[in-house]
């Protein structure tokens, strides 16, 4: 029997494109808050911070864009309980996109914690830190991993009317994934 797949994927441009109202959004959505409750002085400072500073920055940034990638990782090994055969870190160099793919069909459900978890740790958490405590920095990291997470929230909507036990399939290739009808 031949198993038929609906598709929910774009491509990576679409999903830069997409991105952009969308970190319009997650900016406004967080630094008027913290504009309203500290006041503008907190981010002025916040160019004098060292972690903001281009040497520690840069080193930070691409380790931590690696890490989004092992939270997805590990939210597919664990939460979804798949074999690590199945799993593969890379990078895709014409997009410039470091990627965890799994290949094989995990429930909805567990597909959508894969997807929210690395925004949800390195960029949401943080930015609630930094409204509650006041660090500037720290709600900039927030703010540009909660935009790195773009990607993941555009495919969270994508499959926003899929039930949670349906069977979804990464795609290899494009964001986003396939749902698998029998």
């Amino acid at each position: 029997m031949k198993e038929n797949k609906l598709d929910f994927t774009i491509s990576s441009l679409q999903a830069n494109l997409y991105a952009i109202p969308l970190a319009i959004l997650i900016i406004a959505v967080l630094y008027i808050p913290f504009i309203l409750i500290w006041g503008l002085s907190p981010l002025m400072s916040a160019a004098y911070s060292p972690f903001l500073k281009l040497q520690i920055f840069l080193p930070v940034f691409v380790l931590l864009a690696l890490l989004h990638e092992i939270i997805h990782w590990l939210a597919f090994r664990f939460a979804g309980k798949i074999d690590h055969s199945h799993l593969k870190i890379g990078f895709q160099w014409k997009t410039i996109t470091p990627y965890a793919h799994c290949n094989t069909a995990m429930k909805a459900s567990t597909y959508r914690i894969s997807l929210i978890l690395p925004a949800l740790l390195l960029g949401i958490i943080p930015s609630i830190v930094a409204l509650i405590s006041g660090i500037s920095w720290l709600l900039i990291y927030g703010i540009i991993f909660t935009i790195v997470g773009g990607g993941d929230f555009i495919i969270l909507w994508l499959i926003r009317k899929v039930k949670k036990d349906q069977l979804l399939q990464d795609h290899p290739s494009r964001c986003g994934c396939e749902m698998i009808e029998d």
